[in-house]
């Protein structure tokens, strides 16, 4: 015999070769994973928390043009008092470490959706955005690490 023939490889032994790299390339890539901080596990819900103060920036600015008798400005300012109450919905994680921020931003945005819808004047609906605003700001600086 010149010649020898060639084996091919097991099924099996490729099977568990390819297993046992999988694995070990899991293992590798959870050992070089950074681990999480509570800054970056906080960053969502802080951010959804900003996002709903910036919508209520324009509440007031709507309103007023509504109170000129602008019927879509009306519509626009109720737009963005449920955008606020959305995002603040979204923060979930604020809710767990600061229960007490969080039923106090509720607690605001609902009295300026309150104001918005009974017409009340712009003065009134300016100090309503701003207690929101301002209770965003402090459920935002608790969730701070």
């Amino acid at each position: 015999m010149l010649y020898r023939r060639q084996r091919n490889l097991s099924p099996l032994i490729v099977t568990a070769a390819a297993l046992l790299s999988l694995a070990l390339g899991f293992l590798a890539g959870r050992v070089t994973a950074p681990r999480p901080t509570l800054a970056s596990l906080i960053a969502p819900s802080a951010l959804h928390a900003r996002q709903a103060a910036g919508a209520l920036e324009i509440v007031p600015l709507e309103y007023a043009r509504a109170q000129q008798g602008n019927a879509g400005s009306l519509d626009a300012a109720r737009t963005a008092a449920r955008q606020a109450q959305s995002e603040l919905d979204a923060a979930a994680l604020l809710r767990q470490l600061n229960p007490g921020g969080m039923r106090e931003a509720q607690a605001a945005l609902a009295a300026l959706r309150s104001a918005v819808d009974a017409g009340r004047g712009a003065d009134v609906v300016q100090a309503q955005v701003t207690r929101a605003q301002t209770a965003l700001r402090d459920l935002q600086a608790a969730g701070t690490p």
